[in-house]
């Protein structure tokens, strides 16, 4: 068999250790185990998979702040958000909402020291400084050997965790293996992987448990506790670790997708720290999520749209909703797809919204999800977690933010989950939109070239009989009279408009 070896660009990685965690529901009866695991950040990890990410795509960085991330999921002001202070406990999942939330990272050069004698919140972490944002972070969980392979050829590196304990690695420090049997004291522990070899000898693991994993073949780990070995602080991790991209410490997650933050993009969403735990609650494979949104003068032209989800294979369909009275609108007679396609992978999704331009004001953007299968339609929510001592995160949802529809019922999220599941605290859906400035809306202004003319209404009158196409600009242009249709009423106005007839 041919050796195979790969080895990524590094940075600084997240050490972490704890024990399980379990959410429990309102009514306090204990609900599965959530795919989480409470843990100690001694240094904030991802930081490495997004600083690698950055570099494969040739961005000019230098060190992002481990600090900033740390202190960013640190309790808000007003007692909400992750239930920690700096070196308290958190989750395996902090670091990919600081990402995808656009609140990190940034780069220690541009938020400088931070002071953490003083009483810091996770809210006095700006994403001001924020220069990247993550648009799409696919989830490792059960995945094969060549899928995360090729994740670090492509994006530098994998995060992932494992449970430590020194008696699983050899004398030298130098390589790893807890097996299936062991049953010792161990603490759970975030790397970053970098690459592998096929042929590292199954005989080099030899350590204080007296097994040896029955196949060849290793990850190369970068480790946060600097050059502790003759390895420069790397350590080889056997593919048959006990816990290594197993479902105890998910997720473990690669960055597929970075965009440049740039003066004329905003990130619109309704929470900040992404998906806390997976809305699996109905039984149902056809459901609506919906989050809504104020778009404005500068934040109407929709690039793409994220969400979280774990319906890997499903169908998704999105959708901007008018939103009446402060209610998305039920009738789907009134949706405008925005695009569709199929969910490839379970993770933060990104999907071009085709330069959809919203009207001005409250409107909403819904996300169908449609299994193929009897499994339920599932998507990511920021919702309240409870450890079996402590509340661990504390949702900061607010009314008239999240709407699920499903049965042809459109239903207020919070109000949902007081009906359904008697919880008080509720949640709110991770779906957001990146919105860019668009320089050339102008009602009227249908062949956008910075005047209204009679061009623009026979512009119009030629897209009514089909003659002509019209881009998401240029439809948002002609409907002069903001109905949502281009008729002849439009091109009407337009000739108005042209002749000082308002």
């Amino acid at each position: 068999m041919k050796k195979q070896v790969f080895c990524g660009v590094f940075a600084l990685a997240l050490a972490v250790t704890g024990c399980g965690v379990q959410k429990k529901e309102a009514a306090s009866d204990i609900v599965p185990e959530n795919r989480q695991e409470l843990t100690i950040l001694h240094v904030d990890a991802g930081t490495e998979g997004f600083e690698t990410k950055l570099l494969k795509l040739g961005y000019p960085v230098t060190e992002m702040s481990h600090d900033h991330a740390n202190a960013s999921s640190t309790t808000q002001t007003n007692g909400k958000g992750w239930q920690r202070k700096y070196r308290d406990g958190g989750f395996t999942n902090i670091y990919p909402g600081y990402l995808t939330s656009w609140q990190g990272g940034a780069e220690i050069a541009d938020v400088g020291k931070i002071d953490f004698s003083k009483n810091i919140h996770g809210d006095d972490m700006t994403a001001d400084k924020t220069k990247y944002g993550t648009t799409k972070l696919r989830y490792l969980d059960g995945a094969d050997s060549n899928e995360i392979k090729q994740a670090i050829i492509d994006n530098g590196s994998v995060t992932a965790s494992y449970a430590t304990s020194n008696k699983c690695f050899n004398n030298a420090g130098t390589t790893y293996f807890m097996p299936q049997s062991y049953d010792g004291d161990y603490v759970g522990h975030t790397i970053s992987i970098v690459g592998w070899n096929d042929n590292l000898s199954r005989y080099r693991f030899s350590n204080g448990t007296g097994v040896l994993p029955q196949n060849n073949g290793a990850w190369l780990v970068r480790n946060s506790w600097g050059d502790n070995n003759t390895m420069g602080g790397y350590f080889w991790l056997s593919y048959e670790d006990k816990y290594i991209f197993g479902e105890k410490y998910s997720p473990n997650f690669t960055i597929d997708e970075v965009t440049e933050i740039t003066d004329d993009m905003t990130l619109l969403q309704d929470e900040r720290y992404g998906a806390t735990y997976s809305f699996n609650y109905v039984d149902s494979n056809d459901i609506t999520f919906i989050n809504c949104f104020d778009f404005g003068e500068n934040s109407r032209t929709l690039d793409k749209v994220l969400f979280e989800t774990k319906s890997n294979g499903a169908d998704y369909e999105i959708y901007y909703i008018p939103v009446r009275d402060g209610v998305p609108s039920n009738d789907e007679s009134e949706w405008k797809s925005v695009a569709s396609g199929k969910v490839a992978y379970s993770g933060y999704q990104s999907v071009d919204a085709n330069g959809f331009v919203a009207p001005l004001g409250r409107g909403a953007v819904g996300v169908r999800i449609k299994t193929n299968s009897e499994e339920s339609s599932q998507l990511g929510v920021g919702e309240w977690l409870t450890s079996a001592t402590k509340m661990t995160f504390l949702n900061d949802s607010s009314y008239g933010n999240s709407y699920i529809k499903y049965d042809g019922t459109t239903c207020e999220l919070l109000d949902w989950y007081k009906t359904e599941r008697d919880d008080t605290l509720g949640g709110t859906f991770v779906i957001k939109a990146v919105a860019l400035k668009n320089d050339k809306i102008l009602n009227g202004d249908v062949d956008l070239d910075g005047d209204i003319t009679v061009k623009d209404a026979t512009t119009v009158q030629k897209y009514i009989v089909k003659l002509e196409q019209l881009d998401n600009t240029q439809l948002c242009n002609a409907d002069c009279d903001g109905d949502g249709d281009i008729t002849v009423a439009d091109a009407t106005k337009i000739q108005k408009i042209v002749v000082g007839i308002n």
